[in-house]
């Protein structure tokens, strides 16, 4: 594995400057008329702020009646977090209690909920200037942020709100949350990777609502790097998107010069976006024995058997499935739940183009030869994350056992069973794509036509050809035997 691993993080280049990041922009703006791919690639900027990743505006750029929201969460996170869990579930209860009623004081302190509604829906009038679209992701940030510290009550999460299955919020984070709903695109009553990742940082990619507050630095050095990876390997990819776009245009036109040379830029760019990933996952950056309890757990929701937030949720692995036709595909139903509606049509755009599928009918095999080097290298990034990510399983007593996106919170029998789906999906992933498979058939055909054996020998035929003797063990005969031939022929001639 770790010479693959090599292999695909060979040859790398260096990062982009701001400047070309901001030029890159506008080039991908002024493409969005030429192709419907490079047009939704297009929507999905300028409905992320006007960037990508994501840029998301905090308090400073909400109307009035919005910013007492980032007041009252500055204000109770330095209660979430707890050096040592206890393992009393009535003690954690009466904790749990204690700060959900210091959240709900708050926010009737704070929040003036006439005020709120009128506002909001002043926003979400399309032709109003009141909010930007990134003042809107940052609010979406906002209040995911408190209803997951409602929701918890402590970190590290605890059994006793882990067993909770329904749970009433309080009614100033319930009534803005449909005007969000409706704005971004999502169904979730949670947050998402993209709410507490992508539009939880500001300018200077510092954490706006931490969760580790008043911790020791690592673990606001765990907290800031569990979303800054996704980040920064966003920035990564954002060429590689731009020049797919531009690669289902050339091949629907069949400029097959042009479509191969822009897939080989969009595989160099892939190496560079997972080197970055794969050199930023480290012990240093996220600290195993933190990970699960202080950012984790916090991202798991449970209620109503909702799921919560998954690293699944990011673009560029969605991205390259949706383009490279692997399937199966999230459903509509569970796409929309933590997806922004801008994501969501990035990514069907590029399933109804289909573009393996469409390089296999024309034919050309460069193009094809291509696509599967993207394959390869996603499907080693797989593998090599699986195993990377099983350090970063630690116990803890305090709760069940749980994965943020699937919220597990059950007992052994279905944990097994989750890792077995996991396993099995990645055989799928690693089985031969049809194009490999037809190549195979073809050979075969060719070989037995002319007479060859059109297989390889079993590994049982290989050994039963082999000497009974091992290489090593002849080779010490042969030296012997020879050795021996030469000492009598040397005492003839000299002695």
């Amino acid at each position: 594995m770790a010479s693959l691993l090599s292999w695909l993080f060979s040859n790398t280049t260096s990062p982009s400057s701001i400047d070309e990041s901001f030029t890159l922009y506008q080039h991908i703006i002024e493409e969005g008329d030429q192709h419907y791919i490079a047009g939704c690639l297009a929507e999905l900027l300028t409905n992320s702020g006007n960037a990508w990743p994501p840029k998301a505006t905090h308090a400073d750029s909400w109307p009035s009646a919005l910013k007492p929201f980032n007041v009252v969460y500055q204000r109770i996170a330095p209660f979430l977090p707890v050096h040592e869990s206890s393992l009393d579930d009535a003690e954690n209860r009466r904790l749990i209690n204690k700060t959900r009623a210091l959240i709900t004081a708050l926010l009737e302190e704070e929040i003036h909920i006439p005020d709120v509604c009128e506002t909001l829906e002043e926003c979400s009038r399309y032709d109003s200037h009141t909010m930007p679209m990134s003042g809107w992701l940052g609010f979406y940030s906002c209040l995911a942020s408190l209803r997951h510290a409602y929701r918890w009550g402590v970190l590290p999460v605890v059994r006793e709100a882990q067993n909770e299955k329904t749970l009433r919020f309080p009614r100033e984070l319930d009534i803005p949350w449909p005007y969000i709903q409706r704005r971004v695109g999502i169904t979730s009553p949670g947050g998402s990777l993209s709410s507490n990742s992508y539009y939880n940082l500001d300018a200077r990619r510092e954490i706006v609502y931490s969760i580790t507050s008043g911790m020791g630095e690592e673990h606001s050095r765990t907290e800031l790097w569990n979303g800054l990876l996704f980040v920064e390997v966003e920035d990564k990819a954002l060429p590689m998107y731009c020049h797919i776009a531009q690669a289902a245009r050339f091949l629907e036109d069949e400029d097959y010069p042009s479509t191969i040379s822009i897939l080989e830029k969009a595989n160099e760019e892939l190496k560079v976006a997972f080197k970055h990933f794969y050199d930023n996952m480290n012990d240093y950056n996220l600290v195993p024995s933190l990970w699960l309890p202080y950012c984790q757990g916090f991202q798991g929701w449970t209620l109503e058997g909702i799921n919560g937030v998954s690293g699944g949720q990011n673009i560029l692995i969605r991205t390259l499935d949706s383009f490279l036709g692997i399937r199966p595909w999230p459903t509509e139903e569970e796409e929309a739940l933590h997806l922004p509606l801008a994501q969501r049509n990035w990514l069907n755009c590029l399933r109804k183009f289909d573009i393996r599928t469409l390089a296999q009918e024309k034919g050309n095999e460069e193009v094809i030869k291509q696509l599967d080097h993207l394959v390869t290298q996603l499907r080693l990034w797989r593998m090599g994350h699986m195993r990377r990510m099983q350090r970063y399983q630690v116990y803890r007593p305090e709760r069940n056992k749980m994965t943020a996106g699937k919220s597990l919170v059950q007992d052994d029998s279905v944990q097994v069973s989750d890792e077995s789906a996991m396993v099995n999906h990645l055989k799928q992933m690693l089985s031969p794509s049809e194009y490999e498979m037809r190549k195979r058939n073809e050979k075969f055909a060719k070989d037995a036509k002319e007479g060859k054996k059109p297989t390889h020998m079993s590994r049982q035929e290989k050994l039963a050809k082999r000497s009974p003797i091992g290489s090593w063990a002849l080779g010490v005969v042969l030296f012997v035997v020879l050795g021996g031939v030469l000492f009598e022929l040397a005492r003839l001639i000299f002695l």
